[in-house]
C-alpha cells in the first residue's frame, strides 16, 4: 500500500513567515529560491519539498486567507439562518477585517492590480473563494433568492470573484476613518448584484455582454 506524505506543517509556516517577512522588508520577492533560503537558514530540499516555486508559495498564502475567512464565517451562530446575500457580505466584511493584519502585503502586491487580472499566485485564491461562491449561489437557487438559469449557473461564481477582487480594491484605496467607505461600497454592491441575479435583467446584461466582445473582437454582433 502506497504511504501518503504529508507537508511538513511546521517547515511550511516557517518558509511562509520568512517569505512574507522578505517581502516587507524589500518591496519585492526574493530574486532566487538559493539566496532566500541561504538568508533564512533552509535548505533548497526543505523549500522544494514544501512549494514548488515562489508563485506556488504565495499560492499559498492567499488561498490560506481566504480559507480562513470562509471557515470562521460559516463556523458562526447564526450562518445557518443566513440568506445567500447575507452569506456573501458576512464574507466580505470578515474578509476586509482579517486583511487588516496583512494589509502591507495586499497594498505591495495587490494594490492597483486590475480584479479582471489572473496570475499563477492568485490561482488558489480564486479556487476556494469560487467553492465559497459555488455554495452561496447553490443556497441562493434553493431558496429561490436566485434565479435558477441554467445557461448562468456556472457564469456566477466568476461574476462574484471579480466583485471580490473589486472590494479588494476598492478597499486599498480606502483611505476613510475605520474603512467606512469600503462598508458602503459592499453593501451598495451587493445589493445591486443579488438584485440582478434575481431578475432578468441579468440576463439582458449577459447578452450585452456577449454582444460587445463579439464587437471587440471583429466577430458579427
Amino acid at each position: 500500500m502506497e504511504t501518503e506524505i504529508l507537508p511538513n506543517l511546521e517547515m511550511r509556516n516557517q518558509i511562509l513567515e520568512a517569505y512574507i517577512r522578505y517581502l516587507g522588508e524589500h518591496g519585492q520577492p526574493p530574486v532566487t529560491v538559493t539566496r532566500f533560503c541561504m538568508e533564512n537558514g533552509f535548505d533548497e530540499r526543505s523549500f522544494f519539498k514544501e512549494f514548488a516555486s515562489f508563485d506556488a508559495l504565495e499560492g499559498a498564502f492567499w488561498g490560506g486567507l481566504v480559507s480562513r475567512v470562509v471557515d470562521a464565517v460559516k463556523a458562526g451562530a447564526e450562518w445557518d439562518g443566513f440568506a445567500a446575500r447575507e452569506r456573501y457580505l458576512a464574507f466580505l466584511y470578515a474578509f476586509v477585517e482579517q486583511s487588516l493584519g496583512n494589509r502591507s502585503m495586499l497594498l505591495l502586491r495587490l494594490k492597483g492590480v486590475s480584479p479582471f487580472a489572473r496570475f499563477p499566485a492568485l490561482r488558489k485564491m480564486e479556487a476556494r473563494f469560487k467553492e465559497f461562491a459555488d455554495l452561496v449561489v447553490a443556497h441562493g437557487i434553493s431558496t429561490g433568492e436566485i434565479a435558477d438559469r441554467r445557461s448562468l449557473r456556472s457564469f456566477y461564481p466568476d461574476a462574484l470573484y471579480i466583485h471580490f477582487r473589486g472590494v479588494m480594491q476598492f478597499n486599498l484605496r480606502d483611505d476613510s476613518e475605520g474603512y467606512e467607505r469600503t462598508d458602503e461600497f459592499i453593501e451598495k454592491t451587493v445589493k445591486l448584484a443579488f438584485e440582478l441575479i434575481r431578475t432578468q435583467a441579468i440576463d439582458s446584461a449577459f447578452d450585452l455582454g456577449k454582444f460587445l466582445f463579439r464587437g471587440a473582437v471583429g466577430g458579427e454582433a
